[in-house]
């Protein structure tokens, strides 16, 4: 009997807290924090919503009060100490306030030992500590701050890097064990054009990588666009045995295309244009690149190519290969283009508009040193109002690149 008593007034409670919770949010005036304390002290001792949103209300004005601001928030804390929001603003609060860093950072870390975990928290008490100079407290928010959270790895680098500019030392001190973390390393490093934190990420990664592994593309289009086609090449190899470094990657298309990164083949072309592997016609097993064109666009080709880097040791080099043609229509037919450093560049046009498997070579100056080239398949939009849409096949094959021999003195 007393327990079917107790159910009604438990809900009677229960409707009383909340009214109570509703009617002193209404009355609490968060400019006032010292009138606001007073009459929740009355009406609500025990704190609860009430009490919460008046302690995060200094969030929006730290600084101006911090006396009153820290007599709200002590109270609250007193009665909810494992509520870690509340910490932290007393934290910013006392740093405003002028506290002695120790007391600042304390109450900080109160914060985190109640949610260690939470990211936010993780990432703010980060800052805090790196800007009053306990770099150690730093390190250890920043560490908790990516765990299970790689895509934090750029800020979280970046602001470790004020006072950890080595590459080496970031990565032992900083980041989480694992690939996914060095992965997102790697994906910084070429964002920011850091090739020291590349190499120091990429030789901590398993060996080979496969083909469209994101580390593998980050690190080499960073090596190629930081002027070290030499890394580029030596890393391509590892992953690709059959490479050849200073050959044309792929050369005989025993690979996939890829997608268009690292030493892959670019394949970004306009509409009414395509792009495959044909395994059924070739020079050299197992296949060869042919690009189809549809007939119905007037397309200027730009995206179709292949970076190349070389060795050092010669100042020109000849691209060789083999390509075919078949019912390629209009007077303004595609085109290879190879270009190096220092705006040097060469172009062949085809001989005819179908042909038969028939060999090419452009050759192309250079400085001697290790260096890319850049070769095309490109096409020039005719301005012509006929004899402008662009059908036909395509096909390279066999792909060799060779250095040109130095005439002998006499």
């Amino acid at each position: 009997m007393l327990r079917w008593l107790l159910i009604p007034l438990a809900g009677v409670a229960a409707l009383w807290i909340v009214w109570t919770e509703h009617q002193t949010l209404r009355s609490l005036d968060w400019s006032e924090l010292e009138a606001s304390l007073s009459r929740l002290e009355a009406r609500q001792p025990w704190g609860g919503l009430s009490g919460r949103a008046l302690a995060a209300a200094p969030e929006e004005t730290l600084g101006l009060e911090p006396e009153a601001a820290e007599a709200v928030i002590a109270w609250q804390l007193q009665r909810y100490p494992l509520d870690p929001f509340p910490w932290f603003t007393r934290a910013l609060n006392a740093h405003l306030a002028g506290a002695c860093p120790e007391r600042v950072l304390d109450y900080a870390q109160a914060a985190l030992t109640v949610q260690p975990g939470h990211r936010q928290l993780n990432w703010q008490a980060a800052s805090l500590a790196y800007e009053l100079g306990d770099y150690e407290r730093a390190e250890r928010a920043l560490r908790a701050f990516l765990q299970d959270n790689p895509a934090g790895t750029r800020d979280a680098l970046v602001l470790a890097f004020e006072w950890l500019p080595d590459a080496n030392a970031l990565i032992e001190r900083i980041l989480p064990e694992g690939e996914r973390h060095l992965l997102a390393a790697l994906n910084v490093a070429r964002r920011y054009a850091w090739l020291d934190l590349a190499v120091q990420a990429w030789e901590r990664l398993p060996q080979p990588r496969q083909a469209d592994d994101p580390g593998l593309l980050d690190f080499v289009d960073l090596a190629l666009a930081e002027g070290e086609p030499e890394y580029a090449m030596y890393v391509w190899w590892q992953s690709f045995p059959d490479y050849d470094p200073g050959t044309v990657p792929n050369g005989d298309f025993q690979h996939a295309l890829g997608n268009g990164r690292g030493l892959h083949w670019r394949t970004r072309v306009p509409t009414g244009a395509q792009v495959m592997r044909d395994t059924a016609e070739h020079v050299t097993a197992p296949a060869s690149l042919r690009v189809d064109f549809d007939g119905r666009e007037n397309l200027g080709m730009r995206g179709l190519s292949l970076r190349i880097p070389t060795l050092a040791g010669s100042r020109a080099w000849v691209l060789s290969g083999y390509w075919r043609a078949e019912g390629l229509t209009t007077t303004s037919l595609p085109y290879l283009r190879v270009s190096g450093g220092e705006g040097a560049s060469a172009r062949i046009e085809l001989p005819a508009a179908a042909f038969d498997w028939t060999p090419f070579a452009i050759e192309i100056e250079t400085s001697g040193a290790p260096g890319v080239l850049d070769l095309e398949v490109r096409r020039d939009p005719t301005r012509l109002d006929f004899d402008r849409f662009l059908a036909g096949r395509l096909w390279l094959d066999a792909l060799r690149l060779e250095p040109v021999a130095a005439p002998a003195d006499d």
